[in-house]
């Protein structure tokens, strides 16, 4: 039995089977997943988990090198904005639209869908590698004690 971190087995599964370069989506409840995706549900009900609950979860198990959002966030969600402003130092940002968004994410090898239900609470993100300088480079690490 694993006793900390991320304990979906699914989801643990799916974060260790990511390479360099390898990309997934961490998206709200109602974001469009396609039909043919690799879905990992963790909705419980309306609100739970948490967008930044499972974004943060998923950085202290994996190193991120780019972080993809809606352009909309900083006006429809300021909060989620300005919490992952505070936690990004070496990662690349961009914003693109939700139509672009969505066929960007095309291309992700998973999907993570929480039980977010505030808007643009959507993210596309691409891993680093596993050499121990893009790790140090990269590394986000959150206690999970934390309610978020």
């Amino acid at each position: 039995m694993k006793k900390n971190g991320i304990i979906n087995p699914e989801l643990i599964r799916a974060l260790t089977d990511l390479g360099h370069f390898d990309s997934f989506v961490i998206c709200d409840m109602g974001f469009p997943i396609p039909a043919d995706a690799v879905r990992i549900d963790l909705t419980f009900v309306p609100g739970e988990p948490g967008f930044l609950k499972v974004l943060k979860a998923c950085l202290n198990e994996v190193a991120v090198q780019e972080m993809t959002m809606l352009k909309g966030i900083s006006e429809a969600n300021p909060g989620l904005h300005t919490e992952i402003l505070g936690m990004v130092h070496n990662q690349e940002l961009e914003y693109i639209s939700l139509p672009d968004f969505r066929e960007k994410a095309k291309g992700a090898k998973f999907y993570i869908r929480t039980g977010e239900t505030k808007p643009c609470s959507n993210m596309y993100l691409v891993s680093a590698s596993g050499v121990k300088e893009r790790v140090d480079k990269y590394n986000i690490e959150f206690g999970m004690e934390e309610d978020s």
